[in-house]
């Protein structure tokens, strides 16, 4: 793949900064443009200013219909990758309406710019597995012909978006990809994502001598966490060799209960912790256990998971110290 350009939107975000750092040193001949309410700022990348030199970035709300097919039809780009959504599933429960509005009108500006300004683009819609909602213990690990049951407002979107990704693939031919991301965790990701803040307050116990207290919601869900190095690598490899109109899940493979990664960082750290379970951060729903295979991605594409939870655990604490010690 040569002289190609692609479209990122939300890049200002933890993983169109991830994204954009991967291009800039696999695909050099790749023009990268970038679409996000607000300039990038990413404090978690090495080389920051040089990537932010090398990205063509436009300003915009894709929520504007308008200003989006402007946009796509000025670039044409081969690629596109969606990562613009209202993402927090804690959110989500607060602002139902924005949650569902954003994520499926956002989506469909873009597929609509593309059925009629763009002439030959790969688009992948970068869902989530928040879609399954609540399984049985029979369906673990969760496949992609598993039914879809969400159960909150932010995985309703998600589902509505990859039924929009599927109705313009089938009616209208475009090139769409989609998949169902688990819970990618790296350097740079806000702390209401509960690997985030887990790391961070252990950095502050460590550094600025808090108290040994890590709060926490429900300690006992299981979930797939996945380093972002590998998500980026899935997402390049679907690009690449990805089959049109398939969805596939982007995983680890494996499921560990946040008590579970609470107990990582006390051991790696040898600090001992007291969990204390905050009531607000519940959610009113919440599927117990969430895991994937990723077999199907792997047969189509090759790609497997490289990186170790423990590796990316400790490179996530290593970023908040840093932070941290810079204040």
């Amino acid at each position: 793949m040569s002289d190609r350009s692609i479209l990122i939107t939300g890049i200002s975000g933890f993983v169109g900064g991830h994204y954009s750092s991967f291009i800039i040193n696999n695909r050099k001949d790749w023009t990268i443009h970038g679409i996000s309410r607000s300039k990038p700022a990413w404090d978690f990348l090495p080389g920051c200013d040089t990537i932010l030199d090398s990205i063509n970035f436009h300003q915009g709300n894709l929520l504007d219909e308008n200003n989006t097919l402007d946009v796509i039809k000025e670039i044409n780009p081969d690629y596109i990758l969606h990562l613009a959504a209202f993402s927090s599933v804690a959110e989500s429960w607060q602002q139902p309406r924005s949650a569902f509005l954003n994520n499926t009108n956002a989506f469909l500006n873009v597929v609509e710019s593309v059925r009629t300004a763009a002439d030959e683009c790969r688009i992948l819609s970068v869902g989530s597995s928040e879609e399954y909602g609540i399984v049985t213990q029979s369906h673990l690990p969760l496949k992609e012909d598993c039914y879809n049951r969400p159960a909150n407002p932010y995985a309703v979107a998600r589902v509505a978006q990859e039924d929009l990704a599927n109705i313009y693939t089938r009616g209208y031919n475009l090139d769409i990809c989609c998949t169902r991301s688990f819970n990618h965790i790296g350097p740079g990701q806000q702390t209401k994502f509960v690997i985030s803040s887990i790391a961070k307050q252990f950095a502050e116990i460590m550094i600025r001598k808090a108290a040994p207290v890590i709060r926490i919601g429900n300690g006992n869900i299981v979930r797939d966490f996945i380093d972002i190095d590998d998500v980026i690598r899935a997402y390049d490899a679907i690009f690449e060799k990805g089959k049109k109109g398939e969805i596939y899940n982007v995983c680890s493979g494996a499921g560990s209960t946040i008590a579970h990664i609470v107990q990582i960082y006390s051991q790696m750290l040898d600090l001992p912790v007291h969990i204390e379970q905050q009531n607000d951060l519940i959610r009113p729903i919440d599927n117990p256990v969430l895991f994937g295979d990723y077999a199907k991605l792997a047969r189509d594409t090759g790609w497997k998971p490289q990186v170790t939870l423990e590796e990316s655990l400790d490179k996530i604490y290593k970023y908040w110290c840093k932070k941290l010690i810079e204040k």
